[in-house]
């Protein structure tokens, strides 16, 4: 358990790190995230225009991934917590771009950009009430955000107090096939805060791949009540081929 010092600490040195972002947001005018150009935005209207929707046909109707099936593509059968999952674009060209910066390169500005793609998603799901996907707190450190709560920042939709916690710190997901993506995130989040006896819930996220942590967190807030959860993502991945189940993964 960490001493009170070392909290104080560690908010004052988030806190910093949040405040350096904002000024380095300001102080450097926007670029496409995608090609480079000097814009007024984060994405150009040349780049816009090559954003593949994660909609329609030869796409899932319940996950969004790529899928030429008339049913439940292999991709959410796995999924026994999350009822599905909506995203507005494919992760590819400048959707992967706009979600490499905002992440990895750690401009919080461009959340506001992704923003009214997923706001589209919501007003189709009537869904009441809304949680990001939690990072552990080391993570949020060394990043100075959690991009899916900097997302739902700029989005209308009501949060209870409290919300999701990530209660022990877990490896990537990266590279990661299904069954280790499912074993790494088991038992990885809680919830803090009153009942949601009957709410259909929005999980905010940029990208999901195969959805294991959005059905891990899925099952946390079911078991406080929740009637049905629906992922909502900027930017939805192919699965990786083997994290497609086969004959008894479940």
């Amino acid at each position: 358990m960490p001493s009170d010092r070392q909290v104080l600490a560690a908010a004052r040195s988030s806190g910093l790190r949040r405040a350096a972002l904002a000024v380095r947001d300001v102080l450097y005018p926007p670029r496409c995230a995608a090609c480079g150009r000097f814009e007024q935005g984060f994405l150009c209207e040349r780049c816009h225009e090559l954003l593949i929707p994660a909609s329609g046909p030869g796409t899932c109707g319940n996950c969004s991934a790529p899928w030429d099936g008339a049913d439940f593509c292999p991709a959410c059968m796995h999924w026994d917590a999350l009822d599905g999952a909506r995203a507005a674009y494919r992760h590819e060209g400048p959707a992967r771009a706009l979600v490499h910066a905002l992440k990895y390169r750690r401009v919080r500005a461009i959340a506001q950009t992704l923003a009214p793609d997923i706001g589209g998603l919501l007003a189709a799901e009537q869904l009441t009430v809304a949680f990001p996907v939690p990072l552990h707190r080391r993570r949020v450190r060394s990043r100075g955000f959690n991009q899916a709560e900097a997302i739902l920042d700029h989005l209308a939709l009501e949060r209870p107090a409290g919300g999701l916690l990530r209660s022990r710190r877990t490896r990537s997901q990266v590279g990661l096939d299904l069954a280790a993506r499912r074993g790494n995130v088991a038992g990885a989040f809680d919830y803090r805060g009153e009942r949601l006896d009957g709410a259909r819930v929005a999980l905010i996220d940029d990208v999901l791949t195969t959805g294991a942590t959005a059905n891990e967190c899925a099952r946390v807030l079911k078991d406080f009540g929740a009637s049905h959860v629906v992922a909502i993502t900027f930017a939805r991945a192919n699965p990786p081929d083997r994290a497609w189940p086969t004959g008894g993964d479940g």
